[in-house]
Formats: structure tokens, C-alpha cells, sequence
């Protein structure tokens, strides 16, 4: 493995370490999301965070495997899915805690939702060469 790719997976442990932080320090849960985004499939807890695992260990994957001009994005993705993942593993439901209007988040899904966009702007790019 390249110092790069080390560098990028540290970036990834940062965020997911960086929610988990925030998480053990709430007193009073704002949100336990059990599905996936605002509850939807409350109801398949299990298949929920099979899902998600596999997405995760799918976003380390290509981490590892694209090429460079993905990693930045991915590693955000990654971080956030790790994060999120284990809170469906471990404590059954995702905590969410930012209020945006009438929908709840956490810091995970805005890094997922920041590594989404720079996948699409790497891939514009890309797509200019």
C-alpha cells in the first residue's frame, strides 16, 4: 500500500472517529434512526446494517483500487459509512443529531454527502481528458 492510500484511509478513520466523538458525548439522543435515511425500513434493522456493510467495505475497496483523482472523495464516504455502520451494528440505530429544517443528521452524513460531490466533480473531470 502506497503512503498515499495511507494517507487517505487516516483521513477516512478521522471522520468516522471524529462523529463517534460527538455521539458519545450527547446525553439525550435527539434521533435513533434504525433504517436507513429518516427511518425508512425501521422495520429491517438487519438487512439495514447488512447493507451498509457492504457498502462500506465496497467504498474501502475502491479506495484502494480507483485512481487518485477519486480517493479525497471516497475517503469521506468511506469515514462517514464506517461511522454510521458501526452505530448500526453496535447500538442498532444511527444517532443523528444536527436538525436541518424538520430532518435530523449527523456530521457522517454531511461527509458522505461532501465525498458524493467530489466523486462527481473527479468524474467530470475524468470525463474531459
Amino acid at each position: 500500500m502506497k503512503v498515499q492510500q495511507i494517507g487517505y484511509l487516516i483521513l477516512s478513520a478521522a471522520v468516522g472517529a471524529a462523529d463517534e466523538m460527538i455521539k458519545r458525548n450527547i446525553k439525550n439522543v435527539p434521533v435513533k434512526n434504525k433504517g436507513f435515511a429518516m427511518n425508512r425500513f425501521d422495520d429491517h434493522q438487519r438487512v439495514v446494517a447488512g447493507v451498509s456493510a457492504a457498502m462500506t467495505a465496497g467504498a474501502a475497496a475502491a479506495l484502494i483500487c480507483l485512481p487518485k483523482e477519486y480517493r479525497p472523495g471516497l475517503s469521506l464516504i468511506l469515514g462517514g459509512a464506517l461511522s454510521n455502520t458501526r452505530d448500526r451494528l453496535v447500538r442498532k440505530y444511527v444517532v443523528d443529531y444536527l436538525k436541518i429544517g424538520r430532518v435530523y443528521y449527523n456530521l457522517s452524513d454531511f461527509a458522505i454527502f461532501a465525498g458524493a460531490v467530489l466523486l462527481v466533480l473527479a468524474s467530470a473531470e475524468g470525463g474531459e481528458k
